[in-house]
């Protein structure tokens, strides 16, 4: 029951992801959801503004220009105007639930203001990465340690840019390339399929290079990198999933110290929640919020991933928190993840260094509702403040593989 609750809050509020953002300020007419849009930064940020500005309301007129024949059939465009107002004060609890969760403090203080570059793209976990958002916006104004800047496609991001930022979070981003109005193809939308068959052989070259070489380069100068849930999807996309994986000319999952394998999710029940966890640093401050959580007999969870572990990662991966899967019997895994490494098949936090630098990976993230939760939200901003250099925990490499 409870699962099918949430499918459903989750399908309804990805319908409602398809409006324009406040910083356009422009006419709803400009944006056609039925086609590609040559300004994908402006197409992220119209998915995602009734979550980070839940006051706004479309126009009857532009939800109707929805085809009604949509993906899963979320959304019928046959609300009444009350109906719409009731839907966005939801919307309205769920942003003040992400700030109500925020900690009354930061878990260490900063030496100075600390500048963040948030990266949105493409991704279609539209609910989770509004959530991020909303939580660093709120935390940059509640405790004056960061300035957040946000950017909704990487085009212009290049080394002198991303010198002038301390840490750098991906976003639930997805896929380097575009496959669809909701970040993925579906065949609900045959009229799309050509355009998404091209957009793949094009293989857009800027992407591996901004993966591969751009923000590598800036972690081993002593950057910061956060990368939350569907980061390690795109690092199967840019670098080939597990048969290419270990390529030394791969480097982006390298860095990061983890990617999801072809076979992305658990299959059976533990997809969603709630699922076992096992803490494998109790000591560690950033277990801190998952341990009070678990003192406290809170159930834990989010959508899960089955993680691939690089061999370049094997003695550098720090793992601190995983999906305890032998507590969950008929549940199967990605059996090539399994055999690489057991334990870091299921994980959900590490660390690791990478050169000078600190990578955070949560995979924590995919719904808002993960974000209103008090322990899940302390643990991200405990991540930033270790990727930033102001949280200091062991960090030290540990093997976790073979």
């Amino acid at each position: 029951m409870k699962t099918t609750i949430l499918f459903t809050s989750l399908t309804l509020t990805l319908a409602w992801g398809m409006v324009h953002a406040p910083a356009l300020r422009a006419d709803e007419s400009d944006y056609s959801p039925t086609r590609y849009d040559a300004d994908e930064a402006k197409e992220m940020r119209s998915f995602l503004r009734p979550f980070l500005d839940p006051s706004y309301i479309p126009s009857p007129e532009y939800l109707n220009s929805w085809p009604k024949a949509r993906a899963e059939g979320e959304y019928q465009a046959t609300e009444t105007p009350d109906q719409m107002k009731a839907h966005n004060a939801k919307l309205q609890v769920a942003y003040n639930a992400v700030v109500a969760a925020l900690p009354e403090k930061l878990s260490a203080p900063v030496t100075r203001k600390r500048k963040i570059l948030v990266l949105t793209y493409r991704t279609h976990t539209y609910f989770g990465s509004a959530g991020a958002i909303i939580l660093l916006r709120e935390a940059a104004k509640k405790y004056g340690a960061f300035e957040v800047t946000e950017v909704y496609k990487p085009d212009g991001i290049d080394e002198k840019m991303l010198a002038g930022f301390d840490a750098v979070v991906l976003n639930g981003i997805t896929i380097p390339f575009r496959n669809g109005p909701y970040g993925r193809p579906s065949k609900d939308y045959p009229e799309l399929m050509d355009v998404v068959k091209q957009m793949q052989a094009e293989n857009d070259k800027s992407q591996p290079h901004l993966y591969n070489e751009l923000l590598p380069n800036y972690v081993k100068g002593g950057g910061g990198l956060v990368a939350i849930h569907g980061a390690f999807l795109l690092a199967g996309f840019v670098n080939g999933w597990e048969e290419k994986a270990d390529d030394p000319k791969n480097v982006f999952s390298e860095m990061l110290g983890g990617a999801a394998g072809s076979w992305p999710h658990p299959h059976g029940k533990v997809l969603y929640y709630p699922f076992e966890m096992q803490i494998m640093e109790p000591e560690n401050p950033l277990t801190l919020a998952f341990r009070e959580a678990m003192a406290s007999n809170i159930k834990i969870g989010s959508e899960a991933y089955v993680m691939w572990l690089p061999k370049a990662c094997a003695n550098d991966t720090r793992l601190l928190l995983r999906n305890d899967y032998d507590k969950q019997p008929g549940v199967d895994y990605n059996p090539k993840c399994i055999e690489r490494s057991k334990e870091f098949a299921s994980a959900l936090i590490w660390i690791k260094n990478y050169g000078k630098g600190r990578v955070y990976g949560n995979v924590i993230g995919h719904a808002q509702n993960d974000f209103e939760e008090p322990h899940k939200s302390r643990a991200l901003l405990d991540g930033l403040l270790y990727a930033t250099g102001d949280l200091k925990v062991p960090d030290k490499p540990a093997k976790v593989g073979k």
